[in-house]
Parts: C-alpha cells; sequence; structure tokens
C-alpha cells in the first residue's frame, strides 16, 4: 500500500483521489503497463474464477496489484464482465499481498462499468490495510467529474479583484519588508561590532570587484558607441571637438550610472533573490528564527550596505572608460588628439556633474538589494518559484531603476540650485 505522509485526511483523500483519476486515464489508454526492470522480477498474481449461480461470478485474486500487472489485472476482469447473463459480480481480496493506487483505479472503473451494465459489484473479504487505502478515494469525485478535468478560468471580474488583492499584499509586504530593512540598518549603522564584516566584505567583493570586468568592457563599449553617433551628425557642422562634450556628460550623468546599475541588477540582484529563496525552500530562514536570529538583519542588512557602496565605486569605473572609449574614437575616426579631447572634456564637465551620477547609483544600489531579498523571501515552494523570484528580481529591479532615473532627472532640471551648492 502506498504511504501516505503528512497534512490532513481531506489533503489525503484529494491526492489519491487525484492519482486514481490519472491511472484510470491510462488504463482506458491502454497505457497501463509499465515495464519492469532488467533483472526485475515481474509480479504475480492470480485469478480464480467461481460460479455460485447461473448469473453469479466469484473472482478470486491472488498476489500483487501494482503498476506493473495492472494491464493485464484490468484486462482479464473486463472480459469476466463481457458476457451477458451475469447479474452478480464478488471480487474476493482476501489473499491479495499487495495493493496500490493501480488497484484502486480497477476497482472504481469496474465498479462504474457494473453499474452501467445494471450489474452490482460485490467485494469480500477486503483486507484493513486495502480497506483503509480505498476510503481514501472520494467515489462522488469519480462519479460526477471528469478524468483530468481541466479547471475554467475565472471570469474577469473575479481576476481583477484577485488581481488587486495580490497588489495590496504586494505593497504590504514590501512596506513591512522595508521598515524592516531600516530598522535593521539603523542598528547595525548604530552598534557596527556588531555587524558581520566578513560576510559583509565578501559580499562586497561578489558584487564589486567581481562586477568590473563586465562593467569596464561594456562602459567602453557604451562610450565608444556614443561617440560613432553623435560624430555623424557632428562632423556635417564641423564640431568634431563637442563629441567630448557630448560623451563625457551623457556618460557621467546618464548612461554610467544606469548602466551600471542594469549590471548590478542581473549579477547580484537576481543572485540575492536566487540565495534568500532556496534558503526559505530549505526552511534555514526559519532555523535562523529557531536561533533568535533575525534573518532580515543577518541576511539582508549586509547586502544592502555592500551593494549601495560598491556601486557608485562601479559607477566611477563606468565612467572613466566610457570617456577613454570616446576618446578612442575621437583620436581614430574625428582627427583630435587626446590631449584636445580631455580639455575639452575638463572645460565642459564639473565635479557635481559626477557626483549627480554618484548620488544616483548609491540609491541604485539600496534598491537593487532590497528588491532582490524581498524577492528571495517571498519564495513559496520549490525550485519553480526560486526560478520565478530570481526573474521578477530582475524585471523589477529594472522597472524601479527607471523610475527612480526619471525622477532624479526632474530633481536635476527643476533644482539645479540644491545639486550645484
Amino acid at each position: 500500500m502506498n504511504p501516505i505522509s503528512g497534512g490532513t485526511r481531506g489533503d489525503a483523500v484529494q491526492r489519491i483521489t487525484e492519482i486514481v483519476l490519472k491511472l484510470r486515464k491510462r488504463l482506458a489508454s491502454g497505457t497501463g503497463n509499465v515495464p519492469s526492470a532488467a533483472g526485475v522480477r515481474a509480479p504475480e498474481f492470480f485469478l480464480t474464477l467461481d460460479h455460485p449461480a447461473d448469473d453469479e461470478v466469484q473472482v478470486s485474486i491472488a498476489g500483487e496489484i501494482s503498476m506493473n500487472s495492472a494491464g493485464d489485472v484490468r484486462t482479464q476482469l473486463l472480459r469476466i464482465v463481457q458476457p451477458h447473463g451475469i447479474r452478480n459480480l464478488i471480487i474476493d481480496l482476501e489473499k491479495v499481498e499487495y495493493f496500490d493506487s493501480s488497484g484502486a483505479a480497477i476497482l472504481t472503473e469496474l465498479g462504474e462499468m457494473c453499474r452501467e451494465m445494471g450489474r452490482s459489484l460485490e467485494l469480500k473479504n477486503v483486507p484493513a490495510r486495502i480497506q483503509s487505502f480505498m476510503d481514501l478515494v472520494d467515489a462522488q469525485r469519480l462519479k460526477t467529474g471528469a478524468i483530468l478535468e481541466p479547471t475554467r478560468p475565472p471570469n474577469l471580474l473575479v481576476q481583477i479583484g484577485g488581481g488587486l488583492l495580490d497588489v495590496g499584499r504586494n505593497g504590504r509586504d514590501i512596506i513591512t519588508f522595508i521598515g524592516a530593512t531600516i530598522i535593521a540598518l539603523a542598528q547595525d549603522l548604530a552598534h557596527p561590532r556588531k555587524l558581520k564584516w566578513d560576510s559583509l566584505w565578501n559580499i562586497v567583493e561578489r558584487s564589486g570587484s567581481d562586477a568590473v570586468p563586465i562593467v569596464t568592457i561594456l562602459s567602453f563599449l557604451m562610450g565608444a558607441i556614443l561617440a560613432f553617433q553623435s560624430a555623424i551628425q557632428l562632423r556635417k557642422f564641423g564640431a568634431n571637438l563637442f563629441v567630448a562634450d557630448l560623451v563625457s556628460l551623457s556618460i557621467c550623468l546618464e548612461m554610467g550610472p544606469l548602466l551600471t546599475a542594469l549590471i548590478v541588477a542581473g549579477r547580484s540582484g537576481a543572485a540575492y533573490a536566487a540565495q534568500i529563496g532556496t534558503m526559505q525552500v530549505n526552511e534555514e530562514v526559519d532555523a535562523l528564527r529557531v536561533m533568535a536570529i533575525d534573518p532580515i538583519r543577518y541576511l539582508v542588512s549586509p547586502r544592502v550596505l555592500a551593494v549601495a557602496c560598491v556601486t557608485p565605486c562601479l559607477t566611477l569605473v563606468a565612467d572613466l572608460m566610457g570617456v577613454l572609449g570616446g576618446c578612442l574614437v575621437a583620436a581614430f575616426s574625428l582627427d583630435l588628439t587626446p590631449v584636445a579631447y580631455f580639455n575639452q572634456v575638463n572645460k565642459v564637465l564639473e565635479i557635481t556633474d559626477v557626483t549627480k551620477g554618484l548620488a544616483k547609483s548609491f540609491v541604485f544600489g539600496l534598491e537593487i538589494a532590497t528588491i532582490g531579498c524581498l524577492r528571495g523571501f517571498q519564495v513559496r515552494g520549490g525550485a519553480e518559484s526560486v526560478g520565478s523570484a530570481t526573474t521578477s528580481a530582475v524585471v523589477t529591479g529594472i522597472f524601479i531603476l527607471t523610475v527612480t532615473d526619471a525622477v532624479f532627472a526632474v530633481l536635476y532640471y527643476y533644482f539645479p540650485v540644491v545639486w550645484n551648492m
């Protein structure tokens, strides 16, 4: 008999009924037999017939009724039921040594067939272990429900209501998580000695140092691309020198911070969601709570601090490499010497332009780490939920970064005095 672990009796009944429905479909489609593995003895069963009366047949089953023998057992029982004149069918299960879900599927299908043909089916000498298993099969659902019945999609009003509820729950979780993160950060900053510095430096290395190569390459290429595209138009007016203005300002104010944030979101944000999500699945987060360790302070606070610190550093690298990429293109395609290029950059680029980009990148780092950790804590289930959380962390991060960048653009435009103080 198949073991049933955990859950309530209602859950067990639903689970066994679903298994029986699936096995009934497999048996009906002729795929009930499962070939035995090489070297493994095929299960044996024996059917004995008796005719106590002209309209009555008694079948005694001995041996095993399992997936490997289900097809043959079903075929022989159907042959016994088919002939006309039989009114009563009695099945004796006293000598059955092994019985699983396939046996339940055969008996339920046989019972329905007898009812349709106006015959009666009686199970005789049913062992207690088999009877307890058969009690878990929801006979009413098997009568009324179709095999593997597809669920009907809810109507539009239900879908809208469910979506609004999900938005409300998600907003509540976000606000609660942000509040808990702020409290944990305040505690760590107030008591820096209690901060896990070893884990913090490891996170800084993985999120910062390991990201330098990809940030360097992409930023250099972005600067070169901007120089190429702008040179096409500026060359028409003999304004090749202004390529330095366009590249340096666009890289330091916009492209450098945003490109760096997107790279960090794809690397660190997704990694945090997967790591914490896996810990949720393995119940490691619950173990931390049992040990009186705050998961937010232990897992989230170091990651938020690390990413918030390394993102501006990576942004500086991106700014430098982007300007160098523009210089390379200007030297080889626009007949500008590196000295003339950097003199023009020095004239147009101010320190406040760089600090504006660093301010944005600091906020980007806070958002990336917070979103990644939040999606990790929202994991419920198994590997599929971890994958969904990882995808959601990246998509949500990109959306939030874009909105934040738009907010900063408005602030820099309407409140320039604040940033030039």
